[in-house]
């Protein structure tokens, strides 16, 4: 009887003894995480700390490029807002920009009797413009240029008669030039005019269709006498630029000099003076820009 009960008492100690060990390994794991007693069982919830609406976020791999990227002293690139006009390099782009002029005149002369832009006239040259500011701009060209006035024969008036003045010049127009959003360019200025041709025609014709010295030489009198070879004229002149290469423009160009006496000095102009309009194209040559390291 006495080794039943014991046997029966060790049997009872055993299990103790496996519950109490397993409650030991377990002690850890209940204090740091969350328990939770339902319908008998213990729930053991691992994510302390936590709402059930915490989520885990994923790992960001542009965080690790980023931080791991090599990190260098060139400076970073400016950024340029759409819309916004990006600030010139004058370092990288240069101050000088070459130009090639082609245009024609449309001239008078003041003070000799005719009247309308009669005279066409070539209008070519080079020059360069210097652009210090994004806004403003200097520029210098070398031009020939062919001015002066002409008036055909009318067969329905007495006398007939025909005139033709030509003056040629090498000019040299020193402008100041204002950009406006890189489209537009208005100039004004002043121009250094030599006179290297000066040919005039003058013929009167009598009834029967000939031409009549006697009747030619009161006023090839009063035309021909010498004009100053020196001219300086002020300068007004715009622009529409297309991709900042090509400009296509009218230039305004007036006397600020009397050249000689006019042919009816009563009248309120006294001398003569060149009155001309240019229709003109222009290039722009960009220099190269420098690549950047």
């Amino acid at each position: 009887m006495i080794s039943n009960k014991n046997e029966s008492i060790f049997l009872n100690i055993v299990p103790m003894k496996k519950k109490l060990t397993l409650l030991i390994f377990l002690l850890p794991v209940v204090l740091f995480a969350q328990t939770e007693i339902k319908d008998g069982s213990i729930i053991i919830d691992f994510g302390k700390g936590k709402s059930k609406n915490d989520t885990i976020k994923p790992k960001r791999v542009q965080d690790d490029e980023y931080y791991n990227e090599p990190k260098t002293k060139d400076k970073k690139k400016p950024l340029i807002v759409e819309g916004q006009e990006e600030k010139p390099d004058f370092q990288r782009d240069g101050l000088f920009r070459a130009l090639f002029i082609a245009g024609l005149n449309l001239s008078q002369i003041d003070g000799d009797e005719q009247a309308g832009y009669n005279y066409p006239g070539a209008h070519i040259g080079v020059g360069t413009l210097v652009k210090f500011h994004k806004n403003v701009s200097v520029s210098m060209e070398l031009l020939y240029t062919m001015k002066g006035a002409y008036r055909r024969r009318n067969v329905n008036e007495f006398p007939q008669y025909l005139m033709r003045q030509q003056w040629d010049y090498v000019s040299v127009p020193l402008m100041l030039n204002i950009h406006d959003k890189k489209l537009v360019m208005l100039s004004a200025g002043l121009t250094l005019n030599y006179m290297v041709r000066n040919k005039l025609r003058y013929e009167v014709f009598d009834p029967t269709g000939a031409v009549s010295d006697s009747l030619s030489a009161p006023g090839y009198l009063a035309l021909s006498r010498e004009p100053r070879k020196f001219d300086l004229g002020g300068t007004v002149a715009f622009q529409f630029l297309i991709k900042q290469v090509f400009g296509i423009g009218a230039r305004f160009e007036y006397s600020l000099i009397g050249l000689k006496p006019s042919v009816n000095p009563v009248k309120n102009i006294r001398f003569m003076h060149n009155n001309s309009i240019t229709l003109r194209l222009m290039y722009i040559l960009n220099p190269i820009k420098k690549k950047k390291r």
